[in-house]
């Protein structure tokens, strides 16, 4: 009996370690939580809130007891995810419970000038209280119309004028995990042997996911998982080492970019 209260002892606490960790991982290094619990309290304690608190204290307070419940947070990240379990914080209406602190806050000051001065405090302390995304390190110059990275155009247009070459109208690809996310966004003819999704490991492609995507993939897996596929284009990274020449297997090099190497199977039936 103790050692079964041990063992659910332990797994609340890494239940609500986790929640804890997203909570943080959501607001980042800002402030905003802080504001939040002060305008919560100044919700709570103002004496003409009322309906304001069954509408916003209430709400708030009982989402966040849920999601710190360690039975919930175990069915919210079966259901969404462990990865993404910061998401189910976007249901917290912060920017609103906020945002009516400081006006009935600002409205407690009868004179302007005094109404004045808590704006610029408020205003402030919302502007301190997070940092400034509109810097290099978010946001960056397009590189093409697309918006998309110059290398995944390069990538795609090597396989579609290799494809029409071959007479092939539908190709598809195993590409890094890198591309998958961007390639079918520039050309939707190209089909790809997985998607963004593969993180979930249980998808019939994620033999062939696991070996583009290692150090030093084993070459006869690889091919293995690739013909099993039907794929007829195979890109790598071009600093990958393989312990077996792909054009043993009838796998060609048909083009390059500056980080990836794109491969031809001339086995493969077409589409």
């Amino acid at each position: 009996m103790t050692a079964i209260i041990e063992i659910l002892v332990e797994r609340f606490v890494a239940y609500f370690s986790e929640a804890l960790r997203c909570f943080q991982l959501y607001f980042a290094d800002s402030f905003y939580p802080i504001l939040f619990v002060v305008s919560l309290a100044l919700i709570f304690f103002h004496p003409n809130a009322k309906k304001e608190r069954s509408s916003l204290l209430w709400p708030n307070l009982a989402f966040l007891a849920l999601t710190f419940f360690p039975p919930t947070i175990y069915l919210l990240m079966k259901m969404v995810g462990i990865l993404v379990y910061w998401r189910v914080f976007w249901m917290l209406t912060f920017p609103i419970v906020i945002a009516y602190a400081i006006t009935q806050w600002v409205h407690s000051f009868s004179r302007q000038f005094f109404q004045t001065v808590a704006v610029l405090i408020a205003v402030v302390a919302i502007i301190f209280s997070g940092q400034l995304i509109l810097s290099e390190e978010y946001f960056t110059e397009r590189e093409n119309y697309y918006k998309l990275p110059a290398e995944v155009l390069e990538v795609a247009d090597i396989i579609s004028e290799q494809a029409e070459e071959q007479g092939i109208e539908s190709p598809k690809a195993a590409v890094p995990e890198y591309l998958c996310v961007y390639i079918r966004q520039y050309d939707a003819s190209i089909r790809l042997a997985y998607g963004r999704n593969m993180v979930k490991w249980d998808v019939p492609q994620s033999g062939l996911y696991s070996q583009i995507n290692r150090k030093i993939p084993q070459t006869q897996k690889l091919v293995k998982h690739f013909r099993k596929a039907e794929c007829n284009y195979l890109v790598l990274r071009t600093s990958l080492s393989l312990d077996e020449a792909l054009s043993d297997y009838s796998i060609v090099k048909v083009g390059e970019t500056e980080t990836y190497t794109i491969y031809f199977d001339e086995e493969s039936t077409g589409s």
